[in-house]
């Protein structure tokens, strides 16, 4: 797997794998085959069984834990959404789930610890922190669904959301850091300002990013 691939996908332009990829490859095909049920013809569409199950093989023994806090983001939403496809009945990977939220715990508490709110914005990279905060953006969503869905999940993953429930608000903290006229001068911003806004306008209105 390739982390990045030319426009026209005839060439790697990075010829490694990024961390996560994997995994984000395992939830999107299975999120792409749940979109396809009840279909009126399915025979156009492609046939994902091999891919979702080399991407599970890849997955089997990755440590997850990151405190980039893009990449924690990208656990959670990904834990949100196979919480999703697993409410539809879709999707039964419970252990999978854990391990998820649990290796976003580890990294929240790592990153929490290193304190890199309280630098300055030339130091920081917008987009990478409103990853983190759109994935906080997901803890909530999936409280909301755990509380939708009494039994359908076992009570130590419930434990596990209302523990990174406590981190939600630096969501807030880091929408209103960036939100500011004069954090956005920072060469850091300017720098990166497109992904920069797609990522805020983002993590302002989650709800279309985050729901199947």
């Amino acid at each position: 797997m390739h982390w990045k691939m030319s426009i026209d996908l005839t060439y790697p332009l990075v010829p490694s794998m990024g961390l996560h990829d994997p995994l984000d490859g395992f939830v999107t095909y299975n999120e792409l085959r749940l979109c396809t049920e009840g279909s009126s013809d399915t025979s156009v569409l492609p046939d994902l069984d091999a891919e979702i199950a080399e991407m599970a093989k890849m997955c089997e023994g990755q440590k997850w834990e990151t405190d980039d806090p893009l990449g924690i983001g990208g656990l959670l939403f990904d834990a949100c959404r196979m919480l999703q496809m697993t409410v539809k009945g879709y999707l039964r990977a419970p252990g999978f789930l854990e391990v998820l939220l649990r290796s976003s715990q580890h990294g929240l508490n790592d990153f929490v610890r290193q304190n890199p709110l309280n630098v300055s914005a030339d130091y920081r990279l917008a987009f990478r922190e409103l990853g983190l905060s759109i994935g906080l953006k997901a803890v909530a969503k999936m409280r909301d669904l755990f509380d939708a869905n009494p039994g359908l999940f076992e009570e130590r993953l419930s434990q596990k959301i209302e523990s990174l429930m406590q981190y939600v608000p630096f969501s807030e903290t880091i929408e209103t850091f960036w939100q500011s006229p004069v954090n956005q001068q920072a060469r850091s911003w300017t720098a990166h300002h497109d992904i920069n806004m797609a990522m805020l306008a983002t993590s302002l209105s989650p709800d279309e990013f985050l729901s199947l």
